[in-house]
């Protein structure tokens, strides 16, 4: 490949990977560079599991995997230093117990050697697909979580939703009128959770609309919505008095965007 990180090893070093053995005497340089490889990519796995720990999840399996993941981090850096200090072969935790518990269930040397590599490289990747699966599943059940289609820059791509439309005051809105004359009123979400409620059910009852659009999607889809209690408020130009509502209004922008195929550019209440 053109970009990324190549890994080249030795023959030594080939050798000591493929048949779990310790390198020694000459062969301890080479056994060093192994070490600091591994250091760094254990490195880059305790990086994976904190972005993990920070990641906004509907669900809390990332949280889980960032425990994991971490402790496993950390486990494979611990192995990976000691094979920098010692020049030998060495191991993580988490491989020796797999290896070891595969020992005691009858396996031969070299099943037991497989069984532990498997185990020590499943359990991050294990965790990684579950994550993967889980933001799948959280798409596909309609659960609407507005920070992950929210502009980080306030231009596109990304939605306005929560910056626009959400916890606004009545003095709020009414400078929005004051700003944009052009607006035939003003309206605001009553807090976060109540959006995302409301989006979510209007969405799950849209979904063949949706289903259609995204074979034709040369423009963006609005679609309005009635929920079963007043989700926020508005207020009309030319007036001041804020009006409760049940009425709002989503509008979707197929595009990419935080690995989702479209994206909420804005919803708001209507009248």
């Amino acid at each position: 490949m053109d970009n990324g990180l190549q890994v080249v090893m030795s023959p030594v070093q080939l050798a000591a990977v493929l048949s779990d053995k310790s390198v020694t005497g000459g062969e301890t340089l080479s056994n060093r560079l192994l070490g600091g490889l591994e250091l760094l990519m254990g490195s880059l796995e305790l990086a994976g599991a904190t972005a993990l720990c920070m990641a906004p999840e509907p669900t809390t399996l990332t949280k889980a995997a960032c425990v994991v993941i971490g402790t496993h981090s950390m486990d494979s850096i611990n192995a990976a230093a000691n094979r920098v200090l010692s020049g030998t072969d060495t191991r993580s935790a988490t491989y020796r117990a797999a290896e070891s518990l595969a020992r005691q269930f009858g396996a031969d040397d070299k099943t037991a050697w497989k069984i532990g590599l498997t185990v020590d490289i499943a359990v991050p990747l294990g965790f990684a697909l579950a994550v993967g699966a889980a933001r799948v599943a959280a798409v596909r059940m309609g659960r609407i979580q507005l920070t992950l289609h929210e502009s980080a820059t306030g231009a596109k791509p990304g939605g306005h939703t929560i910056e626009k439309h959400i916890g606004k005051s009545r003095d709020e809105l009414l400078q929005r009128l004051e700003l944009r004359p052009d607006l035939s009123g003003s309206s605001t979400f009553t807090n976060i959770d109540t959006a995302e409620r409301a989006i979510t059910n209007a969405i799950r009852a849209n979904t063949s609309q949706i289903k259609m659009w995204g074979h034709y999607p040369q423009r963006p889809l609005a679609f309005d919505h009635h929920a079963s209690s007043p989700i926020g408020s508005y207020i009309k130009k030319g007036s001041t008095e804020m009006v409760s509502t049940s009425k709002f209004r989503v509008v979707l922008e197929y595009k990419a965007y935080n690995g989702q195929p479209y994206y909420i550019l804005t919803a708001y209440p209507t009248w």
